[in-house]
């Protein structure tokens, strides 16, 4: 889902700024005057775009030493390396990101010019930067359904489960109560995720003595990704917010041109 924001108000370029005492100050009616004159002129050059890809990387890490698990239950962990599990092979995740810089590569010196929160886009590509951002979209969902359907995410999501759970019964001493089963299915997880939802569980106040230890701790571990593609394509989110700026930025200074507002961001 493409989500456009073209607020009308002012939002800042440094949110963490907003309301701190270091913030300039609009003092006298002319200062107004002058830095509303370069924000209308500024906005007939162009605009601020913060660009967020969201909902494509999904992982999880397991560190058994931050489970509240008895000693003797595991063995012994000299050595023991925390594990990360990533959806998805890395060729997928690859290509995926490719996909992702290919919509940054629309950006160049012709359009636009990079600033450290984000892009300056010039305004006579706005409609070029609408048209790609949406066909952009459409190839990452392409590419998403193409690889990822009949039932292939289905058995990516498995993997992505098995490997945390098979690293907790690698590392499981003889003396723990778990049972461990071999081959972790889709409805069992989603089982599993409907009773912790509804017990309403969490990494805490799971019991380590229960047999299902393991199967419960993987099962919250991955509780936000989806298990049917259709449900992670949802997620798959690029936000392109159209942002503007403090007009207290704008009131010592003179816009007339593109350099000028290039200035104006290396000194903020």
């Amino acid at each position: 889902m493409i989500d456009e924001r073209d607020d009308p108000g002012q939002l800042p370029l440094f949110p963490e700024l907003a309301g701190g005492e270091r913030m300039p100050s609009l003092a006298t009616l002319p200062e107004f005057g002058q830095a509303l004159q370069n924000l209308i002129r500024m906005s007939d050059l162009g605009a601020f775009i913060e660009l967020n890809i969201q909902g494509l990387d999904k992982l999880y890490s397991i560190n058994l030493r931050d489970l509240d698990v008895p000693g003797d239950f595991l063995k012994d962990m000299k050595g023991y390396t925390p594990l990360t599990v990533k959806l998805f092979s890395k060729d997928v995740r690859n290509e995926i990101h490719k996909r992702t810089y290919d919509i940054k590569s629309f950006f160049n010196a012709k359009n636009s010019f990079k600033t450290s929160f984000g892009f300056f886009l010039f305004r006579t590509h706005f409609d070029g930067w609408k048209k790609t951002l949406s066909r952009r979209q459409e190839d990452i969902q392409s590419y998403l359904s193409a690889t990822l359907g009949k039932g292939k995410y289905g058995q990516a999501f498995a993997e992505f489960f098995k490997q945390g759970y098979e690293h907790m019964e690698a590392h499981a001493d003889i003396t723990a109560p778990w049972e461990f089963t071999k081959r972790p299915l889709l409805k069992d997880i989603e089982e599993s995720r409907k009773f912790l939802n509804e017990q309403h569980k969490t990494l805490f106040t799971l019991k380590p003595t229960e047999i299902d230890f393991p199967f419960q701790v993987i099962t919250l571990k991955t509780g936000r990704v989806p298990l049917v593609l259709n449900q992670f394509q949802s997620q798959v989110q690029i936000h392109s917010v159209f942002k503007t700026i403090h007009l207290e930025y704008l009131a010592d200074t003179q816009i007339e041109s593109l350099e000028d507002i290039r200035r104006l961001t290396e000194g903020m």
